[in-house]
């Protein structure tokens, strides 16, 4: 059997199994999406209704925006001692 016969059938083998395992890797990703049910199936629409979450951006309150309390008063005064003894001074 001449030498090039031989590369030529052991190219085309590696590409059939690299071939295989594509398809049964892209098999199993395709089944355990739509196990779950958090991917859409193969040509199935989605079910459920599409929903939106207001930004709320008028009503919201920010941590900090009101006073601070007893305890993060103690927290920043420790803050700002250590920093003085590290040379950060105290603009914190």
């Amino acid at each position: 059997m001449p030498e090039y016969l031989k590369e030529l059938i052991f190219l085309l083998v590696g590409f059939g199994l690299a071939l295989v395992a594509f398809i049964a890797g892209a098999w199993i990703m395709y089944r355990g999406k739509t196990a779950s049910g958090t991917g859409e199936g193969f040509l199935k629409n989605p079910k459920g209704e599409v929903f939106t979450i207001s930004d709320g951006l008028d009503e919201a309150t920010f941590p900090g925006s009101e006073e601070p309390s007893k305890q993060e008063k103690d927290i920043l005064k420790n803050t700002k001692k250590f920093l003085q003894v590290l040379g950060g001074g105290s603009d914190a």
